[in-house]
């Protein structure tokens, strides 16, 4: 049956159910016999083309006519899992465990992802540690569609790393860059020219696709497209078109830094990179491949070319790796032609995939993405720099929250200016599937060269309780959330900071690694003198235990005692309904009385923005009494940021967690 007649046969079917479902519930009948029905033809659907998120409808409408459905939850959590919507999967595999907690082996584990994929670390973690406990509870070999211990490690790790990188966010701007170059499917690997006035990318849109048909996998094949920008402005994406585009798979996976050779990748012989060259009157010319040493019978995947056109990165699962995609380098030897491809090393590469490859135009500044690493989930992207002087890279840094999330974030390419970096990611905003964002980059975030001379290194060594040295993330910053410093990491548990400031700093150091206690250090920077100098602090960090917290003790406000909130949240939360009852009944009985409501926050973050969060906090409250019937005049709120801590900064539990809180007083 071709996809179209069989598409067209099922949504009249579905056309017909639905008239069976509305006259099933004007006559009160049961509409379990007709989700079952729509089981089937989802379940038809999803096995047979592969129409993912046609069936998911389907499934979701089932769930609808009859929630005790448990193979329509099922599906329908499976299919949303797939949707860039994953973290409402966590609604319909909870159905399932209620109702049938054997129907599924890796039940538990699903729930986990989809609390995962919606940032809810610690929801996560349960359902995780329960299936790794269900896989320790049991001799069998679970099959092989089941995630094993080590999977489940894995995710466990990357949930710990989530909750560091959120409660340390980058402070960066973030935005899709539009339906004139994204659509509802999958759009990726972004490349531009040196003026960013050109963006290549690929796209498995229906729309302006060379090939009407669809692959395999019941998508459009893989097109290349273009678009220019006139006046800060992307105009509608075309189709690049031939020769480059043919009727199959074609992938861009780079471009030259003069924008003159365009890299493709063709599914052919196991995967292989092809370039294009573009000529004087703008046309491309026919691709051919690279050839060897850089196709194998293996995958080559991306590329990216150094700005002199002498070294090539790539992304292969060839021989002599370190398990999955790894990055390898080549160099253009004397003859023209590319020498036997050198691995990156295990700095760099890990057991799992390392993609999307992409040197900067300093030469030396690589960005890359990779499943493995210090990551929160999905492909993270990190960027590494090459030190000249010892001929060896410096070990990865992970570019943080909110640029990485728990998807997939990968093909990161800054422009030459270093203001606007584009990649791909999955997030609530997109249009459907991976969109294209640009990221607007700060300063702080900068490429800083290893090379300030004079300077000053601050080297960092992270230790635990027994003094060996653990791996952390660190972020050091002015006091005022500004200027903050890039780290390097040198080794296990030792990092430098590099500062060119001629006058004394004072900064402050955030040291969290997954597990322990985070801290916050206060480091004060010399200015550089004639010769550069080193400087060196040692942090140990603690273990996290299960003991209870200390009791907090109530502010002497006249019995009203503060509400504490949540980190970066000025939403009121239920647990302090009675302290707002409380507050009301105490204004009503004293009419003449008003109050004042102080806002504070913890010492994360910039000045500017803890000033507003706590006096958000403070309306919050406000907004509450006044639901209650208190009169807006009797209510003055106002922000004070950090300026006034009730314990130290230093630790999240009885430290910042106090801090982040509303004070009442009463004004008589």
């Amino acid at each position: 049956m071709q996809l179209t007649q069989y598409r067209t046969y099922y949504l009249a079917f579905l056309v017909i159910l639905y008239f069976g479902f509305s006259i099933n519930n004007a006559m009160a009948q049961d509409n379990r016999e007709t989700a079952a029905q729509m089981v089937e033809i989802g379940d038809e659907i999803f096995n047979e083309t592969l129409a993912i998120m046609e069936a998911r409808e389907i499934y979701l409408t089932a769930v609808n006519m009859d929630g005790d459905n448990v193979r329509a939850n099922y599906m329908a959590g499976v299919t949303t899992l797939q949707s860039i919507d994953k973290g409402a999967a966590t609604e319909y595999f909870l159905a399932v465990l209620e109702l049938d907690a054997e129907y599924s082996y890796d039940i538990l584990y699903k729930i986990g992802k989809a609390y995962h994929f919606d940032y809810k670390f610690d929801d996560a973690i349960n359902y995780y540690s329960r299936y790794k406990q269900k896989l320790a509870g049991t001799s069998k070999t679970p099959a092989p569609e089941f995630a094993t211990a080590d999977e489940v490690e894995r995710k466990l790790y990357e949930c710990e790393q989530g909750k560091i990188m959120v409660e340390f966010p980058e402070d960066v701007e973030i935005g899709n860059v539009g339906p004139e170059i994204n659509s509802a499917r999958a759009d990726y690997a972004p490349v531009v020219n040196q003026d960013e006035t050109l963006l290549i990318f690929t796209s498995r849109r229906r729309i302006g696709n060379l090939n009407p048909d669809v692959s395999s996998d019941n998508y459009p094949y893989e097109d290349i497209f273009v678009s220019t920008k006139n006046d800060s402005v992307w105009s509608e994406a075309q189709n690049i078109g031939q020769p480059i585009n043919t009727l199959f798979h074609d992938s861009n996976v780079g471009l030259s830094k003069d924008g003159g050779t365009l890299f493709i990748y063709k599914d052919a012989n196991g995967g292989d990179i092809f370039e294009a060259q573009l000529d004087a009157t703008g046309q491309w010319s026919e691709p051919k491949p690279m050839g060897s040493p850089i196709n194998t019978n293996y995958a080559e995947t991306t590329v990216s070319l150094s700005p002199d056109g002498q070294t090539l990165f790539f992304a292969s699962n060839r021989e002599g790796g370190y398990g999955g995609l790894d990055l390898w380098l080549t160099h253009k030897n004397k003859k023209g032609e590319w020498d036997e491809p050198i691995n990156l090393g295990e700095e760099i590469n890990t057991a799992y995939n390392e993609d999307g490859p992409f040197i900067g135009y300093d030469g030396k500044t690589l960005y890359f993405s990779s499943a493995g690493g210090e990551g929160m989930g999905g492909y993270d992207i990190y960027r590494v720099t090459y030190d000249s002087l010892s001929s060896s890279w410096y070990a990865p840094e992970n570019m943080g929250y909110p640029i990485n999330t728990p998807d997939h974030d990968i093909y990161f390419v800054p422009t030459k200016d270093g203001k606007n970096a584009y990649y791909s990611s999955v997030r609530d905003d997109g249009y459907g599937d991976s969109d294209i964002y640009m990221l607007k980059v700060p300063d702080e975030l900068h490429h800083k060269e290893q090379a300030i001379d004079p300077n000053v290194t601050l080297v960092v060594m992270v230790q635990n309780e027994e003094g060996a040295s653990i791996d952390a993330s660190l972020l050091l910053s002015q006091l005022d959330g500004s200027g903050r410093l890039s780290s390097f990491r040198r080794g296990l548990g030792e990092y430098s900071f590099i500062s060119g400031k001629t006058e004394i700093v004072q900064y402050q150091m955030l040291v969290a690694s997954a597990g322990y206690q985070s801290q916050q250090v206060t480091v004060y920077i010399p200015g550089i003198e004639k010769s550069s100098s080193t400087i060196e602090q040692s942090v140990t960090l603690v273990r996290k235990t299960a003991n209870p917290r200390v009791a907090r003790k109530p502010a002497d406000t006249n019995k009203l005692r503060n509400i504490y909130f949540d980190y970066n949240k000025s939403v009121l939360k239920k647990e302090y309904a009675g302290m707002v009852t409380k507050a009301v009944a105490y204004l009503k009985a004293n009419p003449a009385n008003k109050i004042l409501l102080t806002g504070h926050s913890d010492l994360v973050g910039a000045e500017r923005y803890n000033i507003n969060l706590s006096k958000n906090r403070a309306n919050s409250v406000k907004k509450a009494l006044v639901a209650k019937g208190i009169a807006a005049s009797r209510i003055q709120t106002k922000g004070e940021g950090y300026k006034f801590p009730l314990a130290s900064n230093d630790q999240e539990e009885n430290g910042r967690e106090l801090n982040r809180r509303v004070e009442f007083k009463v004004l008589r």
